[in-house]
């Protein structure tokens, strides 16, 4: 595969991602609000914001993988590929963290969460936690509590 088709197909995964945690139908509005960081940042793609939110600003960091390989319905899983030393520096974030695997072909959004310490890389993402409308609930609810339960301002600072 050409480097420009696996660059278009990157390009077209990041959008998708876009269309499908922006979803907003079922709940009326949107419940996140997703800010691409560029190519310049190495182990993210997304920092995503909840939105609907009054007493804090929960967010999640995601790296996003695109593929065009069939999806394997008889294990009902996506192949893709974030390295052990990928999936590290996304454990690494002191924040809540995800994957997000991109069939391209289907324009379907998998995810799976990155919170424990890597003994290897990520290879396949299962077609359990789609990004439906259902699981788009079900992810801003994690964010959110995790956020309300983490002391996340400084109580001090020497900068006054």
């Amino acid at each position: 595969m050409s480097n420009h088709l696996t660059d278009i197909i990157g390009e077209r995964g990041e959008i998708i991602f876009e269309l499908a945690v922006t979803h907003y139908q079922t709940f009326g509005y949107p419940i996140f609000k997703p800010v691409f960081l560029g190519e310049k940042w190495p182990d993210i793609d997304y920092y995503v914001q909840l939105l609907q939110i009054e007493d804090i600003t929960p967010f999640f960091f995601v790296q996003i993988k695109s593929t065009q390989n069939d999806i394997n319905n008889k294990t009902k899983k996506l192949s893709i590929r974030l390295t052990k030393e990928q999936r590290e520096n996304l454990f690494k974030m002191t924040a809540p963290t995800y994957l997000v695997g991109i069939h391209e072909p289907t324009q379907r959004a998998f995810i799976r969460s990155v919170h424990t310490k890597p003994t290897q890389g990520i290879y396949q993402i299962s077609l359990k936690y789609e990004l439906t409308p259902n699981n788009l609930k079900v992810l801003h609810q994690e964010v959110y509590d995790f956020w309300k339960n983490t002391v996340y301002k400084p109580f001090t600072s020497a900068f006054l």
